[in-house]
């Protein structure tokens, strides 16, 4: 057997040692999707002002690795990439409508694209402890990737707070099942 694939027949038990992690982060994402909840514009303020600090430093970072490596023959394309990082973090503070349109509009794809990857997974893995709790969580997410996309552009101030603390309070009881699950398994 590769030592790379894990025994999926052994994968409970080999998991069981683990079993407290899986609670824990079910509980911490529960706990963040109540409070993206409750502050559902906050919630997508913060998102967008956070995503944007992160455009603006890999694009500060991308420019200083342009003029750092002028050999390599490519300093020119990797200025233009840091620029262009560089602007879409400015957008992300000076356009915060327009940049929460847009980070909507990529959310309503991620989520879709996810929660199908999540069902195909799930479906592949029945033997998994209450896998029946990552298809539900998967339907989910796939739901609200589909419910974004249908409302969008009018849903954008409120939406991304709203589904992503949906999606974490699901995401967080899937994993806290499955945690409780492990740690009943018999060796």
């Amino acid at each position: 057997m590769n030592t790379l694939t894990p025994d999926l027949n052994n994968l409970p038990q080999q998991l069981k040692k683990h079993w407290g992690w899986f609670v824990t982060i079910g509980a911490i994402f529960i706990i963040l999707g109540l409070l993206a909840l409750s502050y559902e514009f906050f919630a997508t303020v913060f998102s967008i002002y956070f995503i944007g600090a992160l455009l603006l430093l890999a694009g500060i970072a991308q420019a200083v690795h342009s003029f750092r490596t002028k050999e390599f023959g490519q300093s020119a394309l990797w200025a233009v990439m840091g620029v262009l990082y560089m602007i879409a973090g400015i957008v992300s503070f000076t356009q915060p409508i327009a940049a929460s349109t847009a980070l909507t509009l990529i959310l309503s794809f991620l989520l879709i694209v996810s929660g199908v990857t999540q069902i195909i997974n799930t479906l592949n893995n029945k033997g998994f402890p209450k896998w029946g709790w990552w298809l539900f969580s998967g339907i989910i997410t796939l739901m609200l990737g589909v419910m974004i996309l249908a409302g969008w552009p009018s849903n954008s101030l409120w939406v991304l707070g709203m589904f992503l603390g949906i999606d974490l309070i699901f995401q967080g009881w899937a994993y806290l099942a499955i945690g409780l699950a492990l740690k009943t398994v018999k060796n």
